[in-house]
């Protein structure tokens, strides 16, 4: 059994004018908000086991976030994977079959849109709107994670978007 995460980064600030899109860091909002979700994820057991995350500052700052929360002082290891900055859904599926730890079973992307909500459709058949800090959990009866694919049978769990569950 595997379980995937799916974590839109956390809400980013535009007020430094002419910043490039990559070097956009988390608003106040977003440095408040990513550790709540961490600490709601902690608490429906659902903690990751590695992280995935876009290097762009706004996703890589959310899940830095996540990982020192969730694991306080013994961090979820993240990697950093530069193709998932704007990626469509072939990228994260690809890093997905790339996974070689089988002993990880539950796995979390950090990424952007359109790209996250284009997956949820491509494993799911469903359209899920994903907001800033949005978390998707997906399951696959899968044995290793190159197994999955778009044919491959998923269940959503759960759909987490913070204003829904009372963080803000």
């Amino acid at each position: 059994m595997k379980q995937l995460l799916l974590m839109r980064h956390a809400k980013s600030s535009w007020a430094e004018g002419g910043m490039p899109d990559f070097d956009r860091p988390l608003n106040k909002r977003g440095k408040r908000v990513a550790p709540k979700m961490a600490r709601f994820l902690a608490d429906q057991q659902c903690a990751p086991e590695l992280i995935i995350s876009s290097p762009a500052a706004r996703a890589a700052a959310t899940a830095n976030l996540l990982s020192e929360t969730i694991g306080g002082t013994d961090p979820i290891p993240t990697q950093f994977e530069p193709l998932f900055y704007h990626a469509p859904a072939r990228e994260y599926l690809d890093a997905m079959a790339a996974i070689k730890d089988s002993g990880v079973s539950k796995l979390m992307f950090v990424g952007h849109n359109p790209g996250l909500e284009n997956l949820v459709e491509s494993l799911s058949g469903r359209w899920e709107i994903l907001p800033t800090a949005a978390i998707v959990q997906i399951q696959f009866e899968a044995a290793n994670w190159k197994e999955i694919s778009p044919d491959f049978e998923c269940q959503i769990l759960n759909i987490w978007r913070p204003k829904e569950i009372g963080i803000d």
